[in-house]
């Protein structure tokens, strides 16, 4: 693979991941594209002109979505001895950040998950339903059994991944 193939291989992936941002993070278009790019990033920086030259875009367009993203804790920068540039990074916490937030999500997940399934069962001891009489309603029970286990398995993958990556 050459270089000519890398570049079209990150400007796909920057794409790619900018649409995936904009949904996730409900960030701007261009913010998206901005965080994609460092998080592509293998030095420890990328400087205003290379996000420029890059995407495509403007100085004051960059300049105003880099700031967003600092607002929102997303990145942050750094300088170099000698140089006066700006070298622009994914923020070092943002990995756990972003795991605490996936491990909430889920632990809401679950909690409404569990209020449903205990409604449910309320409802049918209630009416003294049996659910092995019909199937439609084993089904619907079920479900909500297994996605609570679900999503106690995903909390517990995440907790895990985070140790993980604090070990290192």
């Amino acid at each position: 693979m050459n270089s000519d193939d890398l570049e079209k291989e990150k400007r796909l992936l920057i794409e790619k991941m900018g649409v995936f941002f904009e949904n996730w993070d409900t960030l701007s278009p261009l913010s998206s594209r901005v965080f994609a790019l460092l998080a592509l990033s293998l030095e420890d920086g990328v400087t205003f002109e290379e996000i420029k030259e890059t995407l495509g875009a403007s100085k004051s367009s960059i300049c105003t979505n880099l700031q967003l993203l600092q607002s929102k804790g997303r990145i942050d920068y750094c300088t170099k001895p000698g140089d006066r540039k700006r070298y622009f990074k994914i923020d070092d916490q943002q990995i756990m950040t972003r795991l605490d937030e996936k491990i909430e999500d889920w632990k809401q997940e679950k909690i409404l998950h569990e209020k449903v399934l205990s409604y449910k069962e309320k409802v049918l001891a209630l009416n003294k339903i049996n659910i092995e009489d019909n199937s439609n309603l084993k089904i619907k029970i079920s479900y909500n059994k297994h996605y609570i286990e679900f999503t106690e398995a995903m909390i517990e993958d995440l907790k895990k991944l985070k140790q993980n990556l604090l070990d290192i």
